[in-house]
């Protein structure tokens, strides 16, 4: 925002220049104020030479008033014509009347021009708009010749030297100013990006320093209030569902113990076994939900090595997981969080699919991309969304019954860890055979 807000800036003073000179040269005064007062002093001074002094004094005065930019000479022919002047001429040709005292009969013609031959009033893009200017005079002498002039006026507005000396001082302050006072406003603004970014991923932060402007620290104030009300309510959902789990515990306990008194063994034991897994049922949920709530420090950890020591324990218990290693990659994530979904996939892998291979790749879009691949026979492509949902099991409801399965909570509680690392977790079918389970997470 700071650098799109000074270079908006930039091109607003750098436009304002630009008019103002569009302005001036099609309105202003061409001739410099000091040079019109100079150019009219000579032709005073040349004009009551060429009348006081005698034919040769007066032509060797005239040939010493010469420079570099001006001459003036007795002629009898006019160097400029009669004809309609433009304002700053017709201005130049009254000083010059007042100061000679010629009335309107005599002739007084003067001509302002680009050296090229042009028009005064070029068109400022045009190379010859940026000429310098050239002052064609004739001044009617008593004995009928004419005193001709050639003069060189400064401009009054020589663009490079001032543009030169007004755009670094009219832009630089204040392009420093508003960068001070955007910077003060951006940086909590910033702040609060970062913060909310770190929230995203699951973190739960100090609250922020409340500063900046009142807009900035009215945003900051409704952040820190609303982190603070997500971490209560999370907070009471965990321990309601920690009191419904304690709850639960103490009858099915009871129910156990009376059905341990049936004589009937078969009827006995699937009540057992309904009972079992009633109380697994509610001690994944407590865990799905207490792994929301876990405020597990976030930090910088090598995924390369995360992975290689999941890889090294399957291996000593004598599974089929293979990892073939990757380079080091870093990720600012909750290792225990993140083990446990990963844990979650490779045990599901395992069970599903009798293997596990595990890759660890970079994206082209800077995402973390850790697979997980099995050689089993797939799902169908109907249940690859529907299982993440809780309690969905594979080998039940459309899967194939011979697969097995758990309780339905491995996988709800991966996609939920790593949704809570601003990450995605998608199950995908593989040709010719297998399912791989893709965990992205952001770089």
């Amino acid at each position: 925002m700071t650098r799109q807000l000074g270079v908006l800036l930039l091109l607003a003073l750098l436009a304002s220049n630009l008019i103002a000179m569009l302005f001036l040269q099609r309105t202003g005064s061409l001739v410099h104020p000091l040079s019109r007062t100079l150019v009219v002093e000579r032709l005073v001074i040349a004009y009551q030479a060429a009348r006081d002094l005698p034919e040769r004094e007066s032509r060797r005065l005239l040939e010493s008033m010469a420079t570099v930019d001006a001459r003036f000479w007795i002629s009898s022919l006019a160097e400029v014509e009669p004809f309609a002047m433009h304002a700053e001429e017709r201005h130049l040709a009254t000083a010059l009347r007042k100061r000679l005292a010629i009335d309107d009969n005599g002739h007084v013609a003067m001509q302002l021009e680009r050296a090229s031959g042009g028009p005064a009033r070029e068109h400022l893009f045009k190379p010859a708009g940026w000429a310098a200017l050239r002052l064609r005079s004739s001044i009617d002498l008593p004995d009928g010749s004419h005193l001709n002039a050639e003069q060189a006026p400064s401009g009054a507005y020589e663009w490079g030297r001032l543009l030169a000396y007004s755009v670094p001082v009219s832009t630089i302050p204040v392009l420093l100013i508003v960068i001070f006072f955007m910077r003060r406003i951006v940086a909590p603004v910033q702040r609060l990006a970062l913060a909310t970014e770190r929230v995203s991923r699951g973190e739960w932060i100090a609250p922020l320093p409340v500063s900046g402007p009142r807009e900035a620290q009215e945003l900051t104030t409704a952040f820190n209030v609303m982190q603070e009300r997500i971490a209560r309510h999370v907070e009471g959902r965990t321990r309601m569902l920690a009191a419904i789990s304690h709850d639960l515990n103490t009858p099915i306990t009871e129910l156990r113990l009376q059905v341990e008194l049936l004589d009937n063994d078969e009827l006995r034991q699937d009540m057992l076994d309904s009972l079992d897994e009633l109380r697994g049922m509610v001690s994944e949920t407590l865990d799905f939900v207490r792994g929301d709530a876990v405020q597990e420090a976030t930090c910088s950890v090598s995924l390369t090595a995360l992975l290689e020591d999941l890889a090294r324990r399957y291996r000593t218990l004598g599974t089929p997981v293979s990892w073939h290693g990757a380079p080091d990659i870093l990720c600012r994530c909750r290792p225990l969080a993140l083990k446990r979904a990963l844990t979650n996939l490779i045990d599901n892998a395992l069970r599903h699919g009798g293997d596990a291979h595990i890759s660890l790749a970079r994206e082209a879009s800077g995402a973390l991309c850790i697979e997980i691949r099995d050689h089993g026979p797939g799902i169908d492509p109907a249940w690859l969304s529907q299982v993440f949902e809780p309690f969905v099991q594979l080998g039940r409801g459309g899967a194939d019954p011979s697969q097995g399965g758990g309780l339905g909570m491995g996988l709800a509680i991966a996609r939920a860890c790593v949704q809570a690392h601003g990450g995605e977790l998608v199950l995908e079918n593989r040709m010719p055979a297998g399912l791989a389970a893709v965990v992205r997470l952001p770089g």
